[in-house]
């Protein structure tokens, strides 16, 4: 039995919050960064299906631009929950906690395995 999750389930997810993004900014949208390092200014629809989105172009007031990642700190940026300060402290924060735990996954199994060797040896 092979358990896997379909790129085009993460696809849709991060298309969902794109577009959750677009219509409840309070900033004005700019466009879609594609993971391919494309910039689109309306839709992320291609003729093969839905395009990976990377990040949320937003710009304020003042001109200035913002890139934000189509995930739910992004959206509370854009509804102006937070103030972009935060919003980069938070995605560190996040990929910081990623890494941790994959260090700590690779870790327990370096241990469960040098366990099982002196067992066995």
């Amino acid at each position: 039995m092979k358990l896997c999750v379909s790129n085009q389930f993460i696809e849709h997810q991060v298309y969902e919050l794109s577009e959750m993004i677009q219509k409840s900014t309070l900033y004005k949208f700019v466009g879609f960064e594609l993971a391919e390092n494309v910039q689109v200014s309306s839709s992320a629809q291609t003729k093969d299906g839905l395009a990976l989105i990377s990040k949320v172009i937003l710009e304020d007031e003042n001109g200035t631009i913002y890139y934000v990642a189509p995930n739910q700190n992004g959206l509370r940026f854009a509804e102006k929950e937070i103030t972009y300060k935060e919003y980069k402290k938070l995605q560190k924060n996040e990929t910081q906690n990623a890494i941790l735990t994959f260090l700590g996954i690779l870790a327990v199994f370096g241990v469960l395995m040098v366990s099982m060797a002196k067992l066995f040896i």
